[in-house]
């Protein structure tokens, strides 16, 4: 069993509103969002700049002229120049990354407290990031494949997208706590409380004129950044501080593109509940990115199947982004990782869950799962 001093509490977490790029942030850029989440982290958190001992921060599209974003993020914010900062960058699962730095930092004794995060602005990101460079297809074209192979319909994608929505509109009182308003916006601008599945219907596929996926079941593009604090329960203890969840278990997973760039998470998540011991039914809450509905149909078929793992048996879509998630509130690539931990884990407390789950695909065909719990 962990010890107090090495155990990794989520303790807060902050973000901005998540924005369609070229829209209210387009005047910004990654540095200056970053700063917005980490300022709102640490003001309204009470937390003591001189208690943070290292800050991990991803960005996918780097700022010109600043290739260490994180360490300008401490310079440049009036930080403690004592706080050691690295940046990362693996496309979606960015956010989860930096949190696994600054979890193992914290669970080997080298540092107590750190901030991981993420912020992207993909209002200034070339064409070509869009594309995977091993094939030259765009998330989306992988995705009409994957769908084909799974055979996953266009109104059960609709139905995830309706989903989405209205469960972050539901939301958007209790994710308040969470978003600190950036130039005028306090709130993320994607969740529709007028859409419906007629709506959804209309909409004319977005990568293939044969396809299903559409503007209306695929995450928009986004800019935005989170921010997420980390502590030893140990240093928790001592702030007076109750964590809201303790990271138990990270798992990630690869495959090449061509078997299916977005369905790492069927191998992810299966290695996960197997290390742990653990089956679907044990986890109160799952969190599963929305790069697209018909992704998260695809990877939740192949856990049920056993695809590339144990089978899990039957997903309780019950338990499922109870919050919205990226369909609805936006993805702001390095920036999700961070949002969701931190979602998932005020909703973990709010309802005294014992363990929550986080799936993640990513570009490359990789994928992050992280396990949370409170007891």
């Amino acid at each position: 069993m962990k010890t107090t001093e090495h155990r990794v509490a989520i303790v807060a977490g902050t973000r901005t509103p998540f924005v369609k790029a070229g829209k209210a942030f387009a005047s910004l850029g990654p540095l200056a969002l970053a700063q917005h989440a980490v300022a709102g982290l640490l003001s309204r958190h009470d937390v003591d700049p001189g208690g943070i001992d290292a800050i991990a921060f991803g960005s996918v599209v780097p700022e010109k002229g600043k290739p260490n974003l994180a360490r300008e993020l401490v310079l440049e914010s009036g930080l403690p120049a004592g706080i050691e900062a690295q940046t990362i960058s693996s496309y979606c699962i960015t956010g989860l990354r930096a949190a696994t730095v600054i979890s193992d930092a914290i669970a080997g004794g080298r540092i107590a407290c750190g901030i991981a995060g993420g912020t992207e602005w993909l209002s200034g990101a070339d064409p070509a990031t869009f594309r995977e460079p091993t094939t030259g297809l765009t998330m989306g074209e992988h995705m009409e494949i994957t769908r084909r192979e799974w055979r996953i319909p266009r109104e059960r994608q609709d139905e995830i997208a309706l989903a989405s929505h209205r469960n972050a509109v539901a939301a958007r009182e209790r994710l308040a706590h969470e978003i600190v308003p950036v130039a005028g916006v306090a709130q993320d601008t994607g969740p529709r409380p007028d859409t419906s599945l007629a709506k959804l219907a209309a909409l004319a596929p977005a990568f293939d004129p044969d396809g299903t996926i559409t503007a209306g079941n695929a995450s928009p593009v986004s800019d935005g950044a989170s921010a997420v604090l980390l502590m030893s329960e140990a240093r928790a203890q001592e702030e007076g501080r109750e964590p809201l969840a303790f990271i138990d278990a990270i798992e990630y997973a690869a495959l090449h593109p061509n078997d299916g760039l977005l369905m790492a998470p069927a191998i992810a998540v299966p290695r996960l509940l197997a290390r742990t011991g653990l089956a679907l039914g044990d986890i109160d809450l799952i969190e599963i990115h929305e790069a697209f509905a018909a992704q998260v149909l695809a990877n939740v078929a192949a856990w049920e199947e056993g695809w590339r793992g144990a089978a899990t048996g039957p997903v309780d879509w019950q338990r499922i982004n109870v919050n919205g998630s990226s369909v609805a509130v936006g993805h702001p690539w390095a920036a999700t990782g961070g949002r969701i931990l931190t979602t998932l884990a005020y909703e973990m407390a709010r309802r005294n869950a014992r363990r929550g789950l986080i799936s993640i695909c990513a570009a490359g065909g990789m994928a992050g799962a992280f396990l949370l719990s409170r007891r």
